[in-house]
């Protein structure tokens, strides 16, 4: 069975080859068959919280979106919230219709970030312990077709590392904590293999001072309950 669909804004098709006790889809672009594969199961990432949103906050936002069988918040070792949470729905259909509608909705006066949870137990038991393929990723930072800046060993001062930024962002609200500081040339957030973020990034300014006024203004600040550390890059 086929259905036409949209993930996160694409035009998607979903391929059902479900099984009784595999609850999970695959999710292939329309007009790619093949093409990247998503795999679907029955939880949601839920990323960029408000600090002050709890797991009820949390599962009476999805509420609308099907039976949610389980919602957590993430937290610290000081009980402090990650900024992304989980929410488990009874079917994989249900995980869908929140994708397609809640990413980018307000919650505490914030767009989410809601995306198919990689981690899912039963995606993983569809792939059988294999990560699905993904489409590649574009160049952050709005510069298609360019790389990293090269590394000569000697810092430009143009460039700040950024360190301990929320794990939903990317390039995007990296770009914008500094916009307002002065002219961004680009800005990346590092990815590991998983596709996760791996927690900080880098900002290059199109002169010294707008760097050095970012690490004046946002070193060692707090940014949604994570403690933020900014400073030189020393490579570029």
């Amino acid at each position: 069975l086929k259905e036409a669909d949209s993930l996160v804004g694409i035009e998607i098709e979903v391929a059902e080859r479900r099984s009784a006790s595999v609850g999970a889809f695959e999710v292939t672009m329309e007009g790619e068959a093949d093409g990247p594969v998503v795999r679907i199961g029955k939880r949601c990432f839920v990323g960029n919280l408000a600090w002050r949103t709890s797991w009820q906050d949390l599962k009476d936002k999805f509420r609308d979106c099907g039976n949610v069988v389980y919602a957590n918040v993430m937290q610290n070792d000081e009980g402090r919230s990650k900024g992304w949470g989980i929410v488990e729905f009874e079917s994989p259909e249900e995980a869908l219709n929140a994708i397609n509608t809640m990413n980018g909705s307000d919650l505490g006066g914030r767009p989410l970030l809601v995306r198919e949870d990689r981690e899912d137990r039963d995606v993983k038991q569809a792939e059988g312990g294999v990560q699905a393929p993904r489409a590649p990723r574009a160049p952050r930072g709005g510069r298609a077709g360019r790389g990293p800046a090269e590394r000569t060993g000697e810092s430009s001062g143009l460039q700040i590392v950024v360190q301990g930024i929320p794990w939903a962002y990317t390039w995007k609200e990296l770009k914008e904590m500094f916009t307002e500081i002065g002219d961004i040339e680009r800005a990346d957030v590092t990815i590991g293999s998983d596709g996760r973020s791996r927690g900080f990034g880098t900002v290059k300014f199109t002169n010294a001072d707008a760097a050095q006024r970012a690490i004046a203004l946002w070193h060692e600040q707090d940014l949604d309950g994570r403690r933020v550390a900014v400073f030189l890059d020393k490579f570029a």
